[in-house]
């Protein structure tokens, strides 16, 4: 996407997609989905939507990457056991999806299952397809964080960030 085209994303689409597209009812499916899916695995999921970036922003080339990794730390994502803290973070006016991964998880997880998983969601965002989406990026970080960070029989499970997704 072009600046041009992503100036004109931000000042026109996604005004009102956010509540939409994610309405309370979606938030919580998706925040109970987290709850049952976390109890597999050491990590942490967040996911996270924002409707636009400023254009200000979009004209110095800022990018939905640089805004998930603030948000990332913002959240603080950061801050979990095991460095286990995974961010799904979701630009609407771009369609745009960027998953960030706290260090123990990046250093485990092959980055291309990362790619693989944000162009399988950014496919079904173009469809309009945003709840379908969300979970398939939550059911699949999951799957991996299962894969790479399994929590062992018998290990207590900290619940150390909020399920239920963030609207910015």
């Amino acid at each position: 996407m072009s600046r041009l085209q992503r100036l004109a994303a931000n000042l026109f689409r996604a005004w009102t997609l956010a509540e939409s597209q994610f309405p309370d009812r979606v938030f919580d499916s998706l925040g109970a989905r987290i709850g049952e899916l976390e109890a597999s695995h050491r990590g942490d999921i967040v996911f996270a939507v924002e409707a636009r970036l400023p254009l200000k922003a979009v004209a110095q080339g800022y990018t939905a990457r640089q805004r998930a990794e603030v948000v990332f730390a913002n959240l603080e994502v950061w801050d979990c056991e095991d460095n286990a803290g995974v961010l799904i973070y979701v630009l609407l006016a771009e369609r745009a999806i960027e998953i960030v991964a706290d260090r123990g998880v990046a250093r485990l997880v092959p980055q291309v299952d990362w790619d693989n998983l944000c162009a399988e969601v950014a496919q079904a965002f173009a469809r309009d397809a945003f709840e379908q989406g969300a979970m398939t990026a939550i059911e699949t970080a999951s799957a991996l964080l299962t894969r790479y960070l399994p929590r062992q029989p018998g290990q207590a499970r900290t619940n150390e960030l909020a399920n239920r997704p963030v609207l910015l």
